[in-house]
């Protein structure tokens, strides 16, 4: 599996990128930078977007992404979401205002297809991906990628809940990586706590369970990098933008 960081910060900032990864260069969690950083031929290549939420930072490209792969060289796209998440973006972003409706645009299922996340896994070509809930906004989700034995967790956007480390934990060495949402320094943990987010310091108590997984903090606002950087406890890495890993 290669994992791309094309973009992994809370915010837009010069030399800073909002989230969207790339997985086995076909397979994109969130729309947040992919079309500013990617090329025509490497964008077009693109047939699968899972969004963890609606928020602009994540599916703000969404539209330049699909003027590639639906009017350029691209074979379509399937745009993967919450029912509430593909809710928010047919009547707040493909409404005609801020950009044109699906149909005006003429896109049909064969080439953008919104399809809302199933309960069970799903495959797409090779990648086993499973959903759950996040502690965000409602419909938020993280995402949980296998290829064979090898899994990766992306947290997407979310406050501290259980279910997300009792699951990394369970996996045991098979658990490669597990990027987690480190928005905010922990002297900023009240601001965590209320707006759905984590600092360096709850994520740190966890730690002792993970001795064969590589614990990465991502989404990281750009005003507190150099913070959030300090107060990563040992055992816990960080990714800024440009990183590849290949497991």
């Amino acid at each position: 599996m290669k994992i791309e960081i094309l973009g992994c910060s809370g915010a837009a900032a010069k030399g800073f990128n909002t989230t969207s990864i790339l997985i086995n260069q076909e397979v994109l969690i969130d729309a947040g930078s992919a079309a500013s950083v990617l090329d025509e031929k490497r964008l077009s290549g693109i047939r699968h977007i899972l969004l963890t939420h609606s928020h602009i930072d994540h599916i703000k490209e969404l539209p330049f992404i699909l003027d590639v792969a639906c009017f350029g060289k691209g074979e379509g796209i399937d745009i993967w979401g919450s029912g509430i998440t593909l809710n928010a973006l047919r009547k707040h972003l493909f409404n005609g205002i801020l950009w044109p409706k699906l149909k005006q645009l003429g896109l049909d299922n064969s080439s953008c297809r919104f399809i809302t996340l199933p309960k069970d896994d799903f495959d797409l070509n090779g990648l086993v991906v499973k959903s759950f809930k996040s502690e965000h906004i409602n419909g938020a989700r993280s995402f949980m990628i296998s290829e064979g034995d090898k899994h990766v967790i992306f947290s997407g956007d979310t406050s501290y809940f259980p279910r997300l480390f009792n699951l990394a934990a369970s996996l045991s060495g098979r658990l490669k990586l597990f990027f987690v949402e480190t928005s905010f320094p922990d002297r900023m943990i009240e601001v965590a706590r209320l707006t759905g987010h984590l600092t360096p310091s709850i994520i740190g108590r966890e730690l002792h369970r993970f001795k064969k997984t590589r614990i990465i903090a991502y989404h990281i606002k750009p005003r507190y990098f150099e913070e959030v950087a300090k107060d990563m406890p040992e055992g816990m890495g960080y990714v800024k933008g440009g990183e590849v890993f290949n497991i």
